[in-house]
């Protein structure tokens, strides 16, 4: 087949630019002709993948929703060119773009956020966000919807219901791609970790609430915080880190991992959450809120799922009683069956051209 993914940058420099890039090069690897359109590209990831790089130029606008807008109408023109059209056979996209024969969603749509909270219905940018998401939705060629957990399945398909007549699939990231880290079974103190860049929606405030209840039972245990550089947090949370807290800004996670004994995740809105799940294939348990998407497919003994309004003695008890324990990983699902899941369905979408919803 020839595919083309369409998503703003390319390479694995975030969960879900990493989705992508690792699924576009498992299908080179499985015989398929595949190109990204992007703006932006990591040169030396892109080099090794065998992906036919198709860089286009917009220049990126400030706000958020104007960025969006941009990169669509920058996609929308070069399709517009039937030659470029016809160069695939399945266009996939991970952006509010509109031609798409497939479209992932990677986290609860923007219809969604704007009925739990409809003041924000007054907000422009707000407004705009829920206009590109629904041409997305209604794009002319659209036959696919891909999630990437059941949760966002499931919201997305509540608030565009017509997404139902379409093929709809659930394919979760791979988890097994990194190695079990060695624990010095003599080590008497615990490591809390946190892992995120996107650090408020994440839960990072109440990560740093939990750290302090463990340090009041026991001062042995440190956290360390990854991923999120102190310029890119309030100089006053930054300011009043609790004593055994440190900063590490953007790291290898097999490092990471390799120093923790635990991982908290108190997400407020997670899709899928691949920290956990990398931290599980590691051997790091972790403690997650159940408003994160890998809730509904990771099941081991490595891990507890409490509510995210429970309060922050619940999670530091969690955390002291799972902290350092052995348990069987998840069972193995590599990029390689990430890839396979998709060439399945691509075959189902070429199968169903033509045909009316």
């Amino acid at each position: 087949m020839r595919i083309l993914y369409i998503v703003r940058p390319f390479g694995p420099l975030g969960g879900m630019e990493r989705y992508v890039f690792e699924t576009a090069r498992e299908m080179v690897k499985r015989g398929h002709h595949v190109s990204a359109l992007c703006r932006s590209v990591d040169e030396t990831s892109a080099a090794a993948s065998g992906v036919h790089i198709i860089q286009l130029q917009p220049k990126p606008a400030k706000r958020g929703w104007h960025d969006r807008y941009v990169f669509r109408d920058a996609v929308t023109e070069f399709l517009a060119l039937a030659v470029n059209r016809t160069l695939f056979d399945i266009i996939h996209s991970h952006e509010n773009t509109i031609e798409q024969d497939v479209t992932t969603e990677h986290g609860p749509c923007t219809a969604y956020g704007l009925r739990l909270k409809p003041w924000k219905r007054l907000d422009f940018s707000a407004r705009k966000n829920l206009a590109i998401e629904r041409q997305k939705f209604n794009g002319p060629n659209l036959k696919a919807l891909v999630s990437c957990a059941q949760r966002v399945q499931k919201i997305a398909v509540r608030e565009y219901p017509h997404l139902a007549r379409k093929i709809t699939k659930v394919i979760t990231p791979a988890y097994t791609y990194l190695e079990p880290v060695t624990k010095d079974p003599a080590k008497q103190s615990r490591v809390l970790g946190f892992m995120g860049r996107d650090w408020k929606r994440k839960g990072l405030p109440k990560a740093l609430e939990i750290f302090s209840a463990l340090r009041r039972e026991d001062s042995s245990w440190t956290m360390l915080i990854a991923g999120c550089p102190a310029d890119s947090l309030p100089t006053n949370l930054v300011r009043a880190l609790p004593e055994g807290a440190e900063l590490l800004g953007r790291t290898d996670p097999q490092k990471f991992f390799g120093r923790i004994d635990l991982l908290v995740h108190p997400a407020n809105d997670e899709p899928f959450g691949m920290v956990m799940s990398e931290a599980l294939t590691c051997g790091v348990p972790v403690v997650f809120s159940d408003q994160c998407g890998a809730a509904d497919h990771l099941r081991t003994e490595g891990l507890r799922i409490l509510p995210i309004g429970a309060p922050v003695m619940d999670w530091a008890r969690a955390c002291a009683e799972l902290a350092g324990k052995a348990f069987s990983t998840p069972p193995s699902r590599t990029w390689s069956d990430v890839a396979a899941e998709h060439e399945e369905l691509y075959r189902l979408v070429l199968g169903r051209q033509g045909t009316p919803d």
